[in-house]
């Protein structure tokens, strides 16, 4: 079964892509941030249709299928939807590959079930957050009087100790405070010399997920920072949206 499904026109820019030097770069650029296996119709073309060119055709994302309709060829994919270049009016689930505010997109996570390679994760964010030029860390609770020091350890693990700012959103909704103290805002200041410019913010009440965003990307954390932490025995997934 392929992963997911491709609007004829998409299937034709990579087909140009593959065998031919006139395709749409900018467009194969967009493709490939979202492609994975596809199938392709035998009637989409001759090439296709024809077993003896069809049979020559060595490409590992390609799954050549017998015809069906669109509604067919979704749901008999993985994730259930069609990659499009343009706008339909469909029954099935659709990504638009020239539209940057779709909320559908592929991204890289990783899940860790315990402490068991916490380490790994840490230093993957460390990496991520390593060219920003700021960071908003956005976490209910990371002020919890119980987490606060393995939160503020974390950070100081994964921020870089450059000159950047940091602004931290929420505090601890358990004591229904809404931002983290001059005290806690001090602490933060101490771990880098000095180097982050804090500020603060009050956690929106609609935003129930935490988030550590930059200028170029956004992190979804599953849970706290506290299960970041190696020494946390809890599971802990993460996941990246590049902007």
């Amino acid at each position: 079964m392929a992963d997911l499904a491709l609007h004829n026109s998409l299937i034709t820019e990579y087909v140009n892509y593959i065998f031919q030097d006139s395709y749409d770069h900018i467009k194969i650029k967009k493709l490939f941030k979202f492609i994975q296996t596809f199938p392709v119709q035998t009637n989409h073309s001759s090439f296709f249709s024809d077993p003896a060119t069809a049979s020559q055709l060595v490409d590992p994302l390609i799954e050549i299928i017998d015809s069906c309709s669109d509604d067919e060829l979704v749901r008999n994919t993985t994730l259930k939807f069609m990659l499009v270049d343009t706008h339909a009016n469909v029954n099935y689930i659709t990504l638009n590959i020239n539209n940057n505010y779709e909320k559908l997109k592929l991204k890289y996570g990783g899940t860790y079930p315990n402490a068991t390679d916490k380490n790994k994760a840490q230093q993957h964010i460390k990496a991520l957050l390593s060219d920003a030029n700021w960071i908003i860390i956005t976490d209910g609770y990371i002020a919890n009087a119980r987490q606060w020091e393995k939160n503020k350890n974390t950070i100081a693990d994964i921020v870089p100790m450059k000159n950047l700012n940091l602004k931290i959103i929420g505090a601890d909704k358990d004591s229904q405070r809404n931002g983290i103290n001059e005290s806690e805002k001090n602490e933060l200041k101490l771990l880098s010399s000095n180097k982050w410019t804090v500020q603060v913010e009050q956690l929106n009440h609609n935003i129930h997920d935490r988030y550590i965003e930059t200028d170029k990307l956004k992190i979804l954390l599953s849970s706290g920072l506290d299960n970041l932490s190696s020494t946390s025995t809890k599971d802990f997934t993460y996941v990246i949206a590049i902007k």
